[in-house]
């Protein structure tokens, strides 16, 4: 009876760390590929529970002190009599590479997840049954890589689904214009699904959960003429893209209406504690009217149409911004902008919003709403800005 109530708690104890690290798929693979541990073999299920960064590492007196992620507090942990100190990679997909750690192991800056008790002599001590780690360079060199994923992935709108052919069928905006790609989503493929109540968590999902219609970022390798793309990753999310006009903004600051410009209808748009509202700097709209229209025609303001002098805020010179900007993510060149106030906008300004749809079709609940884009409406005009459908506004890197 002890030995399988030990099992299960040094399950929970890995699968925490797992989710807390941004391995929601390994958690749950652990429950079915994790073997027997020798762990302590007692029916006392730990008191204290602490999932954060090691701070400070004492060797001589077998502590470590570790912050915890949701209160910030600092916890001195003994190591003394750990019985079960683990390591688990980043990039694991199970727990059968799982190794066997020493506390001289544990070092500043590593993730771990702590249980345990109270440390009888040492009432401000937590005693450490068991400890899982993941180690801070591993760590980073995960995010990194993740991150480097996600600036080379392939954003578009879902055109049409065939779950039994395991296949998506995207339009993705290139230099070049629209192109239609067809996705390869293999069974090995994991597919997440961001949702509007919180548009930086998102969440494990299927393929039928994937409309027509929805944003959509593949991380994956693409065939030769790039027509085709094998997936190994897919973020999907039921966002939409509108070009307008203010025409009013509400007096409490939670929503303003905008007349559609592609189907010249008002619209309702509110904002959440969640919603963000930037503006594009000047050069940086100009940047981006040129992908839209190879040039800013007539009507721009003075210089709109030429090469910058200067980088706008955010956005680094050299291959990375060309890439990115080829590639018309237009969530890389706002990600860094600072946020303004609803209360900064007026009517007559242009605006584009994405959000997702409320039951009222003429409702928009935003997450993004971005200012200083009339470059872009008068070089592409609303009905291209919206039929990118790439802009990948709402899909913000997953946080770690």
């Amino acid at each position: 009876m002890g030995l399988v109530l030990a099992r299960k708690i040094f399950v929970a104890e890995v699968c925490g760390l797992l989710l807390a690290a941004g391995a929601p798929a390994m958690a749950a693979l652990a429950v079915h590929n994790i073997t027997a541990q020798t762990a302590a073999d007692t029916t006392t299920k730990p008191t204290e529970h602490v999932l954060g960064t090691i701070t400070s590492v004492d060797p001589a007196a077998h502590t470590i002190t570790v912050k915890d992620d949701k209160s910030g507090t600092e916890h001195v942990v003994s190591t003394a009599n750990t019985r079960t100190l683990i390591k688990v990679l980043p990039t694991a997909k199970d727990l059968k590479g799982a190794t066997r750690i020493t506390a001289e192991d544990l070092s500043t800056g590593d993730r771990v997840d702590i249980r345990g008790f109270k440390d009888e002599a040492k009432p401000d001590t937590i005693a450490a049954r068991s400890v899982v780690l993941m180690s801070a360079r591993e760590l980073q060199a995960k995010h990194q890589a993740d991150a480097a994923a996600w600036q080379n992935s392939t954003a578009g709108t879902v055109t049409a689904v065939d779950p039994a052919a395991h296949t998506l069928a995207i339009t993705s905006r290139t230099p070049q214009g629209p192109q239609q790609i067809t996705v390869q989503v293999p069974p090995s493929a994991e597919l997440t699904r961001y949702s509007p109540e919180s548009p930086k968590t998102p969440v494990a999902s299927q393929l039928a959960d994937v409309q027509p219609g929805d944003q959509v970022k593949v991380i994956g390798s693409r065939n030769g003429d790039g027509s085709s793309l094998t997936a190994e990753r897919v973020y999907s999310g039921a966002f939409r893209t509108i070009a307008g006009t203010i025409t009013a903004v509400n007096p409490d600051g939670k929503g303003l209406t905008i007349q559609n410009l592609q189907t010249k209808r008002p619209m309702q748009v509110s904002l959440t504690e969640l919603s963000a509202v930037h503006k594009l700097p000047p050069e940086m709209a100009a940047m981006a009217a040129r992908r839209l229209g190879g040039n800013s025609g007539a009507g721009m303001p003075p210089g709109a149409g030429q090469p910058p002098r200067t980088p706008a805020a955010g956005v680094q010179q050299g291959g990375t911004e060309t890439r990115q900007h080829q590639r018309g993510d237009l969530s890389q060149m706002v990600q860094h902008l600072p946020t303004i106030s609803l209360a900064d906008l007026k009517p007559g300004d242009a605006v584009i919003v994405s959000g997702v749809l409320g039951s009222d079709k003429g409702q928009l609940i935003a997450t993004n709403i971005i200012a200083g884009v009339e470059p872009m409406l008068q070089s592409g005009g609303a009905r291209q800005v919206q039929a990118s459908g790439d802009w990948s506004l709402d899909m913000a890197m997953p946080t770690q």
